[in-house]
């Protein structure tokens, strides 16, 4: 579906994600486009329509990760953690990175910082019931900083950048 995408770039960012295994086996689902929504369901014709059963909106993957019920409000979480690590405005970060992360980033730390935030997104977004609240993924971030955390090559691996998010998620969430 997507023929201009670097495919050898996006599944070298998917194993240099700083997270599990089954955490990367539930983002693989989205980069290759095989979650069970109800536009895919349809186009095979397994399901009835492709209509979204929360909001009556068409039932895309992009649609679940980041707009169907809390899901823009967590994007949006997202978004500004990630304008954290990189320093510059939420709006300036894509949503197809959820679904094609092919970007390029000086220095691999704030790659990897960026591309754990965009794992957690999606892990939550997909292992979670929907109408989970954004304080739910803000602490569930924080649970799974903290595993990065106490990694012992943390340093070389993310660098202190995913404190800041937590720091400039806590202060913006109040």
């Amino acid at each position: 579906m997507w023929p201009h995408a670097d495919w050898q770039a996006i599944w070298k960012k998917l194993t240099e994600t700083p997270t599990s295994e089954a955490d990367i086996a539930v983002w693989y689902k989205v980069i290759s486009d095989i979650i069970p929504t109800n536009e895919r369901l349809h186009r095979i014709s397994m399901a009835p329509t492709d209509i979204c059963k929360e909001c009556n909106n068409k039932d895309t993957l992009l649609h679940r990760l980041t707009e169907c019920g809390e899901s823009k409000t967590i994007w949006d979480l997202t978004q500004k953690a990630i304008a954290t690590v990189l320093r510059t405005s939420p709006s300036n970060i894509p949503c197809e990175w959820l679904m094609r992360p092919q970007f390029c980033l000086w220095s691999p730390q704030r790659q990897r910082a960026v591309l754990w935030v965009l794992s957690r997104n999606v892990v939550y977004r997909l292992s979670r019931h929907r109408s989970l609240l954004p304080q739910d993924f803000l602490d569930f971030l924080r649970r799974s900083r903290w595993k990065v955390h106490q990694l012992p090559g943390r340093r070389k691996l993310v660098a202190d950048l995913l404190i800041a998010v937590d720091t400039h998620l806590l202060t913006s969430s109040r």
